[in-house]
């Protein structure tokens, strides 16, 4: 389960834009990697952060965070960054505030992505950190300092453990808790 997690923190400061520090688009571009919302994560995976560390996919582990300062995953709506992140293996991402795009994609990818006011100053790059999505907090293990964030609700609980909102739906239809829309059926 998605609802509590351990790993090593990567530390991230300044803005972290989505089609360039985050997941450069141009490298993906030129290495003629398939982005299409199936994607590979794992492939994806290989550009994550390189261009603010080049070796980050190498030495990040999985279940590992990234803790970043203001306004993580700034700027255009593609989903490649989230999954980059999730491809390198990264567990979640630690920041003050998200960009809103990179925010709901990390989340329909299945990415936890937790607003924590104080984060940054709170961790420095390595330490180890438990994160409880249920109960709303991060504890440091270096420092033994707690931080609250609000808990993240059931139904999104639900998502990330499916893996984000493609898989939720698949599970959902097979078991039968999940209709179509019996007004599309009309049309």
């Amino acid at each position: 389960m998605v609802k509590r997690l351990r790993g090593k923190a990567w530390v991230f400061d300044g803005i972290m834009d989505v089609d360039w520090e985050i997941c450069p688009y141009p490298e993906l571009r030129d290495a003629g990697v398939e982005l299409g919302v199936w994607g590979r994560y794992e492939v994806i995976g290989q550009f994550a952060m390189i261009k603010v560390d080049a070796d980050f996919p190498k030495k990040v582990r999985k279940g590992d965070f990234i803790v970043a300062s203001d306004n993580f995953g700034y700027g255009h709506d593609h989903d490649t960054g989230p999954k980059a992140v999730k491809g390198a293996g990264v567990g979640a991402v630690l920041c003050e505030s998200a960009g809103p795009y990179f925010l709901r994609n990390s989340l329909d990818h299945g990415l936890p992505v937790v607003e924590v006011k104080g984060i940054r100053k709170a961790v420095q790059q390595g330490d180890e950190l438990e994160l409880d999505l249920e109960r709303g907090h991060v504890k440091n293990l270096r420092t033994q300092e707690e931080l609250n964030f609000k808990p993240f609700p059931s139904f999104i609980l639900e998502m990330l453990d499916a893996g984000g909102i493609y898989p939720w739906v698949e599970q959902q239809l097979n078991a039968g808790t999940l209709r179509p829309d019996p007004r599309r059926a009309a049309t």
